[in-house]
């Protein structure tokens, strides 16, 4: 774990000799310090590694990969409920409705609008 906070602490200090070069106006000449953000990505990385040793978080992960499935069914019937209701209200209120009152999303004049209406 002191190696992975020595990593820490340098990935730090370069990122902040990085901001300060930068906002110096000298960004095109040192360009070496862009790697300093492949860097990072490593250290976000580092925390997924910890969340798979938890056995609860493990847990967990497998109930919601699990669960998707079931996730995608329902959010495909949330899409044809809107897409019904968005043509139900463009045939009831298409050209119907006064743009002057109400703003111009609001409307069932083209499936667009009427789509993001009932959404």
């Amino acid at each position: 774990a002191d190696r992975m906070n020595l990593f820490d602490g340098a990935i730090v200090l370069l990122s902040i000799a990085e901001l300060t070069v930068l906002s110096g106006g000298a960004g095109k000449a040192v360009s070496a310090f862009r790697s300093v953000r492949i860097f990072r990505t490593f250290r976000v990385l580092r925390v997924t590694r910890l969340l798979r040793a938890l056995d609860f978080m493990q847990v967990i992960i497998r109930v919601i990969s699990a669960s998707m499935s079931s996730f995608v069914y329902i959010a495909l019937l949330l899409v044809l409920f809107i897409l019904i209701y968005s043509l139900l209200g463009m045939s009831f209120f298409g050209g119907k409705l006064d743009n002057d009152e109400m703003g111009i999303r609001q409307n069932f004049d083209s499936f667009g609008n009427a789509f993001l209406a009932v959404f």
